[in-house]
């Protein structure tokens, strides 16, 4: 449907639910120059909003987030997507053997010199009639959505791939990261009143970690406790997400 400077359409790769779910995804096509944003959406915007009020026959509907790239705005880093991005969506139906309605009502900010809200609707039958091998024109399109979403590892996989140290002499709390594979960029989740930056050290295959928000009204308790974050590290062909705990930060 058009949107302010976008438009969005829900797909579908076709053939059934043969692992016990349907595979499509949410695909917002935006103008030249116009941006979206990710989940965290940085020093600046909104994060996209998915409702799904009105599908039918669904159980369960688990939206993922691609990768998405580091954006200046004006000054401000910004954390999204430009040109185009697909949503992959697995809906998993309560009765298999009848069609699942999904319906999907989105509310997300684009960004063209002027940020502008955008509310957008679309619907699509999934039907279970289909067999394995009728996939649709747009599963190629989903599948490439899905290749771009972070793998999540388990602690033990973390620890395998990446080494987190804090630097003491840093003047702001500060931690370094080393991937032991190349990485394009790095994205940290904090809880809410908490800020990290991200960006390259200047070393190679190195990234800074540094804490420059914390909630106002933190306690001393806050202070000495732990923080959990959720880093996303971007790599080619495979990124990666990861939950750690940094020790105190102040």
């Amino acid at each position: 449907m058009p949107g302010q400077k976008s438009s969005l359409r829900l797909i579908a790769a076709g053939g059934g639910a043969p692992q016990g779910f349907y595979r499509a995804g949410i695909e917002i096509h935006l103008d030249p120059g116009a941006l979206t944003y990710w989940r965290m959406p940085g020093g600046a915007g909104v994060p996209p909003v998915f409702s799904y009020e009105g599908s039918a026959n669904v159980a369960s509907i688990a939206v993922s987030y691609p990768a998405p790239v580091r954006i200046d705005e004006d000054g401000t880093e910004a954390f999204g997507y430009r040109d185009s991005v697909t949503f992959p969506v697995h809906v998993t139906p309560k009765d298999a053997s009848r069609p699942v309605l999904l319906a999907v009502n989105l509310s997300y900010a684009v960004c063209a010199s002027i940020c502008l809200p955008s509310k957008a609707q679309a619907r699509l039958t999934l039907n279970p009639d289909q067999k394995a091998s009728d996939a649709s024109p747009e599963a190629s399109a989903i599948a490439a959505a899905e290749a771009e979403v972070p793998l999540r590892l388990t602690p033990q996989q973390r620890d395998a791939k990446v080494t987190i140290n804090r630097d003491k002499t840093a003047p702001l709390p500060t931690w370094r990261l080393s991937p032991r594979t190349g990485a394009a960029d790095l994205f940290a989740e904090a809880p809410p009143g908490w800020y990290f930056e991200t960006r390259k050290s200047g070393r190679p295959d190195e990234f800074l970690i540094v804490a420059v928000e914390q909630p106002q009204a933190a306690s001393q308790a806050d202070r000495k406790a732990s923080i959990p974050l959720t880093l996303t590290l971007k790599g080619e062909p495979q990124s990666y997400e990861f939950a750690i705990d940094l020790d105190t930060p102040f």
